[in-house]
C-alpha cells in the first residue's frame, strides 16, 4: 500500500517562534498564515486565510526562532500531524505541520545574510 504524508506551503509567520526544551532536544512552535484569492464565477474575489501551527524540532527549529520574525514570508516543507489531548474532560485535537525544512522567501535582512543560507542552516561564513 502506498502512503505519503507531505505538505509544502508558503505564507507569513504571524506568531513569534517559541523554543522550549523537550527531553534532550528542543521544539520550536510558530504559526504561519497562508492566504489565497479565489474568484467566483461572477468575478468577485474571495480571500481565504488559513492559520497553520508549526513544530520544528532540534537545531533547525532553533535557527528558525533566531532568524524568523512575525510577518516574515517563508516556504515550509513537512508533514501533517494530528495532535490530540484532553482538557477539562473534553477530547481535543488539531492538525499541525511538523516542519522538516524551511527557507526564506525574498531577500534576507542585511544583518542575517552572512549568518544563514537559503535553507535555514548556518553557512561556513558565520
Amino acid at each position: 500500500m502506498f502512503t505519503r504524508n507531505r505538505i509544502e506551503i508558503t505564507g507569513n509567520i504571524t506568531k513569534a517562534a517559541e523554543t522550549v526544551k523537550a527531553g534532550e532536544t528542543t521544539v520550536t512552535k510558530a504559526r504561519l498564515m497562508h492566504n489565497e484569492v479565489i474568484r467566483r464565477t461572477e468575478g468577485d474575489p474571495i480571500e481565504r486565510l488559513v492559520a497553520i501551527d508549526l513544530e520544528i524540532w532540534g537545531k533547525r527549529g532553533e535557527a528558525f526562532a533566531k532568524h524568523i520574525d512575525t510577518k516574515t514570508p517563508v516556504a515550509i516543507e513537512g508533514r501533517l500531524q494530528l495532535d490530540q489531548w484532553e482538557s477539562d474532560d473534553e477530547k481535543r485535537s488539531r492538525l499541525l505541520v511538523r516542519v522538516e525544512d524551511w527557507q526564506f522567501i525574498g531577500s534576507l535582512p542585511q544583518s542575517d545574510e552572512k549568518k544563514v543560507t537559503r535553507r535555514g542552516s548556518k553557512s561556513k561564513a558565520a
